[in-house]
């Protein structure tokens, strides 16, 4: 949960801050006021400690601004008066609580977790789901009675998802409510901190998908089997891939395999050249097809031993560490998950954003995107979607317009404001930006037509129907690059064919180098992927030979 620290007593609010991030709140501190007001128009926050003399104005003055811009979260009261007088207008103003300076830490921070359970209407104290258990006042976790020890963001993690067990939480969404603005880590970090609660769930006996990624979207809770019916559909792309997995995981443990017999071989001082020069060639293979699977961490013991490998003479390779190191590319190898390898390749889909308040509708859209391979980022508002575009990079947005935003004088008029903000976004956004709408007059869609909207779509057809046109679209303004991938590892051709293939490009796949010649004269490229090291002609040679 996030937290807005607004006091000009910036030693005050340091200690505070400490004392609360303990607490695996994610916090930020702000001065004053007005700084208090750009903080709250650009994230969200589920409480604000606000003082009452503050250098830009009173905080009973601020307390009002906050609830009239529409925050309706808890705020907190900080004063080193303690008149009634000055808490009846601080309530009256909008606070939940009013706390006298100085005040113990202990006692303000149960003050804010009362004051945050009173949001969670009906979650119990301890948090409770199936045999999973967590007490956020003693941070004490257990499934089915087993002590699971998670580090202060496991930890948070596992209690964000348990207080809402049935919201899917993005990426962004997770670092908003457990990180700080100033600090904020990277997707990558993130993924590391799910990967290690999912694996101290899964060592104490709980479900190896207890934390569902839901592909597109972020992550969840999988509470029952009959949530995980109600859940989004896996795309074709994850379907793609799992099967691409699953066939292929063979053929990475058998590439093991043979780095095992070089280690072997190592230890007793009798690695001959030929299997020198295949495990060379083995381990580059693994260093590849991992990382595009979503494997870092078995890529990069991959790569450790392309390196050792390089040692010359080879009777000079540390053998102890060889032989470590095959050990744990064994374990990555063996223990990787097929949801683990979809993850990393929807992470490189084509992004859709899309706009509107939540209702079914956009529910249904987001689910039907995501069957079709796309990722989602949702924003509620016009202005909330901009700020998104100075983040993120859409290849298509899709504005929700409700019947309840018509005017009250035409049922067939959009408001000018509505009709302005429109046509700012169209002008802002570069790439296929379409409309639901209701029914409206003729005049008014030329309007919108007239200002950047590429098409119009009537809100009230299926949520299929809709989003197959909103692809239809995309690809119509989008022209089929052809390429052609050079690569004599069929993996990586294979999960290249998959990831590339909802961007609407034409690929060529070649195994062999000598193939491209004969291949570039009649599908003629628009770009060329070549791997670098291939057994008849390096991808360098290749590249030198095309230029000449």
């Amino acid at each position: 949960m996030r937290i807005l620290l607004v006091d000009d007593d910036e030693a005050l609010m340091e200690t505070l801050a400490d004392h609360l991030i303990h607490q695996r709140y994610a916090v930020d501190i702000t001065t004053d006021g007005q700084g208090a007001l750009g903080y709250l128009d650009l994230f969200s926050y589920d409480l604000v400690v606000l003082d009452l003399n503050l250098p830009d104005g009173s905080g009973i003055g601020f307390c009002q601004a906050f609830r009239t811009a529409g925050y309706e979260q808890p705020i907190l009261i900080l004063s080193a008066t303690d008149t009634p007088a000055q808490k009846v207008k601080a309530l009256d103003a909008g606070a939940d609580d009013y706390v006298v300076k100085p005040f113990d830490l202990d006692e303000l921070g149960a003050r804010i977790r009362a004051l945050l359970r009173r949001e969670q209407v009906g979650l119990p104290t301890v948090l409770q789901l199936g045999g999973l258990h967590l007490d956020p006042s003693t941070c004490e976790t257990a499934y089915n009675g087993v002590p699971v020890h998670l580090t202060p963001k496991e930890l948070a993690l596992l209690e964000l998802f348990l207080r809402q067990p049935n919201r899917v939480y993005s990426l962004d969404a997770i670092i908003d409510d457990l990180w700080a603005f100033e600090n904020p880590p990277s997707e990558d970090a993130v993924r590391t901190h799910i990967k290690g609660l999912r694996q101290k769930l899964t060592a104490v006996g709980a479900p190896k998908n207890l934390i569902k990624t839901v592909y597109g979207l972020g992550y969840r809770l999988n509470i029952s089997e009959a949530d995980s019916q109600a859940a989004p559909l896996p795309s074709s792309t994850t379907v793609a891939v799992e099967q691409a997995w699953k066939k292929y995981q063979g053929v990475m443990q058998e590439r093991v395999a043979i780095l095992e017999q070089a280690a072997i071989a190592i230890q007793q001082g009798d690695l001959d050249q030929e299997l020198h020069h295949t495990s060379q060639m083995t381990a580059h293979k693994l260093v590849g097809a991992l990382g595009s699977f979503g494997f870092p961490m078995g890529s990069t013991l991959a790569q450790n031993l392309v390196q050792l490998l390089k040692t010359s003479p080879s009777n000079e390779i540390p053998a102890a560490q060889f032989h470590q190191l095959v050990q744990q590319l064994r374990h990555e190898v063996d223990e990787t998950s097929v949801e683990n390898t979809t993850e990393t390749v929807a992470a490189g889909a084509p992004l859709l954003l899309l706009i509107g308040a939540d209702s079914p509708l956009i529910e249904q859209l987001s689910l039907q995107a995501t069957q079709q391979s796309l990722r989602v980022h949702q924003a509620r508002t016009l202005e909330d979607a901009r700020r998104a575009l100075q983040q993120i990079k859409p290849q298509l947005a899709i504005f929700d317009i409700p019947v309840s935003l018509l005017t009250h004088t035409s049922s067939l008029q959009l408001p000018d404001q509505l009709v302005h903000d429109i046509a700012s976004f169209a002008q802002q956004f570069s790439g296929p930006f379409l409309l639901l709408l209701p029914p409206l007059s003729a005049q008014t869609r030329l309007h919108l037509i007239q200002h950047g909207v590429n098409q119009l779509l009537d809100r009230t057809r299926s949520p299929q129907q809709l989003m197959a046109d909103a692809l239809q679209v995309m690809r119509t303004t989008t022209t089929a690059a052809k390429i052609i991938i050079v690569d004599d590892d069929p993996q990586i051709l294979q999960l290249l064919q998959i990831s590339l293939t909802p961007w609407n490009f034409d690929i060529t796949s070649l195994t062999d180098g000598n193939q491209l010649w004969a291949t570039l004269e009649t599908v003629e490229p628009d770009a060329l992927v070549l791997d670098v090291t291939m057994p008849e002609m390096t991808g360098f040679e290749l590249c030198q030979l095309l230029r000449a």
